[in-house]
């Protein structure tokens, strides 16, 4: 699972392939060591991860034995980096420049994949509230709108505020639950 949002920090994938679509940059996609295929990930929006912990605390509350259980709180379905920032570019409205590149002499100790089964959580009755297309969606466009989150070296100051901000948001969301 990978959890990605509003708000993440620029060196992370997401902000990485959105800014680097809007300037027109390349972006490296980690790969097998031919280069002929792209890591892969289960991607999941915060919020979906929420939902999913708020809903597994609503089974706890009705009765439904979850303490002491493992559930994997992972993406709707499994996904190849390179799918991903095609999909980004695509939401952004530009071409996608990449190349890619070995993981493991780019990033030793770096996995190609990353799974796991969400199948017990869904066959609770669980679904997200958005789905993957949507959420990212959202995602890009709340970073077009707030560009100043793309940058390396956005002031502190400004991550506080906003931060900030939604905790305040988070606090409300919370009361309404």
């Amino acid at each position: 699972m990978n959890v990605f949002g509003e708000r993440q920090h620029p060196e992370k994938f997401f902000p990485k392939v959105i800014n680097a679509a809007l300037q027109g940059e390349k972006i490296f996609i980690h790969s097998n060591p031919e280069r002929t295929k792209a890591g892969s990930r289960f991607y999941v929006h915060a919020r979906n991860v929420c939902a999913a912990m708020l809903y597994l605390i609503a089974q706890h509350e009705k009765g439904v034995k979850i303490i002491g259980d493992k559930f994997n709180i992972v993406g709707e379905r499994e996904m190849d980096n390179l799918s991903l920032a095609q999909f980004i570019a695509k939401v952004v409205g530009k071409e996608l420049k990449y190349e890619l590149v070995d993981f493991h002499s780019s990033r030793p100790g770096h996995d190609l994949r990353y799974a796991l089964d969400g199948t017990k959580l869904k066959d609770m009755g669980f679904a997200y509230p958005k789905t993957f297309e949507q959420s990212l969606e959202k995602t890009v466009q709340w970073y077009i709108t707030h560009p100043e989150w793309l940058l390396a070296d956005f002031s502190k100051a400004q991550f506080q505020k906003e931060a900030h901000a939604f905790d305040e948001g988070a606090k409300q969301m919370l009361k309404k639950a």
